[in-house]
């Protein structure tokens, strides 16, 4: 929420205005005459508020009655507010508000519809703004005259119509030595001259995609996804929250895993070390019965073979005499 003044009998100046926590003002683009000095604004009192970080918004207002006189009116105040608005190092894309200053009646309207109409040729709808209080702001907005309020708390009867811009309170303060009307800005744009309209960085329907993604990986209400799990705290697992569980758990059963491998390992060689012995003991086999002797048979053979070359008589011995 910003704080701004609007003043007319005076310039209080940016440094002024600054000191006692005001960043913006509604600035008059009419001349007051000698009553009100301090109405018109100047390109030099622009150029001191804008050094000072104060922006601007404007009205147009000559006589508390002028849009009374309907569209023709309407499009001459339009032109000259304009005029003095590129003057003062305005821009021609920022709203101009027309000053209702009086308890308008319905009938009224016809007039004041007329002038806000006149003004649209010069500004275009989309800039037109007008002040009062809540019964006139109130039909322009409903009709679509004009697009900008700015409500004045006078005339108003305690109404608050929600679709203004700027508030003007009954509050008074005097600043740099001028007695200044204190408003509020209600909306961030509010007609300001320095306004710049950011670019949205994604299109309404990445942000749907971005928004159905979001609640995809974080669950309904962003609240976490009851399938998964919940945490040490009893909270539900997000979908990010779910994917690192597995991970470690992936990670603790690749460990078990590895000892398993060297277990098996080891029976593996210890099976194939009982499978030679086995082989190894087994050796030719006889049927059974004769496979109750087989041992010893085995042995009286070997130790038979181991005789034989000895034997004199033999096939073979008259050779190995020679």
């Amino acid at each position: 929420m910003r704080f701004g003044l609007d003043y007319a009998g005076g310039r209080p100046g940016g440094a002024a205005i600054r000191a006692a926590g005001f960043d913006f003002v509604v600035r008059y683009l009419s001349s007051g005459g000698p009553t009100l000095p301090g109405k018109l604004l100047t390109p030099a009192e622009a150029d001191d508020l804008r050094a000072h970080g104060v922006s601007i918004a404007s009205n147009w207002e000559t006589t508390a009655d002028r849009m009374l006189d309907g569209y023709e009116a309407g499009a001459l105040d339009a032109e000259l507010g304009l005029a003095q608005v590129l003057r003062c190092g305005g821009r021609t894309d920022r709203p101009i508000y027309f000053s209702v200053d009086f308890d308008a009646t319905p009938q009224q309207q016809v007039p004041i519809n007329a002038y806000l109409d006149g003004a649209a040729t010069v500004l275009g709808r989309a800039n037109v703004g007008i002040y009062g209080g809540y019964w006139p702001l109130r039909r322009a907005l409903d009709s679509g005259h004009a697009l900008w309020a700015w409500q004045t708390d006078a005339w108003s009867g305690g109404n608050v119509e929600s679709r203004r811009n700027i508030h003007q309170t009954l509050e008074q303060r005097v600043v740099g030595g001028v007695l200044c009307d204190v408003n509020v800005a209600e909306t961030v744009d509010f007609g300001q001259w320095d306004f710049v309209q950011e670019e949205p960085d994604v299109t309404p329907e990445q942000d749907e995609v971005l928004r159905d993604i979001q609640i995809q990986l974080r669950g309904p209400g962003l609240a976490g996804w009851p399938q998964l799990g919940t945490d040490a705290e009893g909270r539900n697992l997000t979908l990010v929250d779910g994917v690192a569980s597995a991970l470690r758990r992936i990670d603790e059963l690749e460990g078990d895993t590895e000892a398993l491998r060297t277990q098996v390992s080891e029976l593996e060689a210890t099976t194939a070390e009982l499978v030679e012995e086995v082989r190894r003991l087994e050796g030719p086999r006889w049927p059974w019965p004769l496979s109750l002797i087989e041992g010893p048979a085995a042995a009286v053979g070997s130790r038979l073979e181991s005789l034989i070359p000895d034997l004199p008589g033999l096939p073979g011995q008259g050779d190995r005499a020679r």
